[in-house]
């Protein structure tokens, strides 16, 4: 599943035949296809999802940016079952990305269309069987609740398959390592899934902010969230940007490195998820906005945007991890491997955290968000944005700035 080089085979060329290669050096090859990929989510974001100019009936504030979260949600869960098929069957059929980039996309919208308009309407009629108040509510619980599930598919169903580098199905043929791969991800995505997103909604809920429980609950829907996002970004950053560092040292060969990186990262995102919006949120970003001009609402909703800030950062640093690694190639290469590694760690960190606060510092004129710090809500446009991201990488092949070779 390496998706990361100047030359990139998926997983090898008897089953991948075709190979990819940038048309121009790094780091332009990486900054020509994020800007390609920014470009088609900010238009698109402004013709759908853009508060401003679909303007929300009264109580119902997320009637459209909602949307965006749903539909990215459910493209990445399809993106990710496209890499566990290796594009299977249609990447065999064509020899030149562009094709492979319009059928991927065409079977991408179809799954997106099937959780939207079959299984999304039918987990809201079980979840919220109870629930008396007009549909609007109780489809925005059920879009809560369920959309969840890509953060679990996301989070700990790739780490695990990832982590494990397919064992000990690596060497059998699609489809049927693509099926088994997608049971044993599937499974582990509903577990997480039940344990901690189920608890967190409230299906009586008649509001958007009753949908879920408060975060004194546990397990609260905005720790779940954060744990999987970070989850997320630690095994990405260490099985992508680091070439599965330091876990590889760890354990010699495969399950036990999968099994290390998947109890690290799994440890790691729990631990930041739980410590990051009390000390880190509260002492540096909440201080940050502050002498910006922002004005701090209430207790409350101050607390809930500590959390959402961590959430988010955590997406805009996933959403880094990916630029490195799969636009900049892991660039650079030439010099020693701990000096590259925290070459790229340190880029990660710094496109992350400079995209983070200049979202937050423009997005009421880019995005049509809050214009109170403690009050937006970067994940719509992130989640659309980063499904975007990585269907451009994996099923488009980065065409046109990538091609054939």
């Amino acid at each position: 599943m390496a998706l990361s080089g100047e030359k990139v085979g998926i997983p090898s060329a008897e089953e991948a035949p075709m190979i990819v290669m940038a048309r121009y050096k790094q780091p332009i090859a990486g900054i020509l296809s994020i800007l390609i990929v920014f470009i088609i989510s900010i238009v698109t974001w402004w013709i759908f999802f853009d508060p401003r100019w679909h303007i929300p009936s009264p109580g119902r504030e997320m009637e459209f940016t909602a949307w965006a979260t749903v539909i990215g949600g459910f493209g990445l869960i399809g993106v990710m079952w496209a890499i566990w098929f290796e594009n299977w069957p249609y990447y065999n059929w064509f020899k030149t990305p562009w094709k492979v980039g319009l059928v991927g996309t065409a079977v991408n919208a179809i799954l997106i269309c099937i959780f939207v308009l079959i299984l999304l309407p039918q987990f809201i009629s079980i979840y919220t069987s109870q629930n008396t108040n007009p549909y609007y509510f109780r489809w925005f619980i059920g879009a809560s609740i369920f959309g969840a599930l890509s953060g679990s598919t996301f989070s700990f169903g790739v780490l695990w398959v990832a982590g494990t580098m397919y064992w000990p199905f690596f060497k059998i043929k699609q489809p049927k390592r693509g099926i088994i791969v997608l049971i044993i991800g599937t499974t582990i995505s509903l577990i997480v899934w039940f344990l901690l997103f189920i608890p967190a909604g409230n299906p009586l809920a008649g509001s958007e902010p009753s949908a879920i429980k408060p975060i004194t609950f546990f397990p609260s829907y905005a720790f779940s969230l954060g744990w999987t996002q970070w989850l997320i970004f630690f095994s990405l950053l260490t099985l992508m940007v680091f070439e599965y560092w330091p876990w590889s040292k760890l354990a010699r060969k495969q399950p036990y490195i999968g099994i290390i990186a998947f109890a690290s990262c799994t440890l790691l995102g729990l631990l930041i998820s739980y410590y990051f919006p009390d000390i880190f949120v509260k002492n540096i970003f909440d201080p940050l906005f502050i002498a910006l001009g922002g004005t701090p609402p209430d207790a409350i909703t101050r607390l809930k945007g500590w959390y959402m800030m961590s959430i988010t950062y955590a997406i805009f640093l996933i959403c880094a991890v990916v630029l490195v690694s799969l636009f900049f190639d892991n660039w650079p290469k030439k010099y020693s491997q701990w000096k590259n590694f925290l070459f790229r760690f340190l880029l990660v960190i710094v496109i992350g955290t400079v995209s983070f606060i200049g979202y937050y510092l423009l997005s009421p004129i880019f995005f049509g968000d809050d214009i109170n710090y403690w009050k937006m809500n970067p994940t719509p446009f992130m989640l659309w944005f980063l499904w975007i991201e990585i269907l451009f990488a994996y099923v488009w092949r980065k065409w046109p700035i990538y091609k054939a070779v």
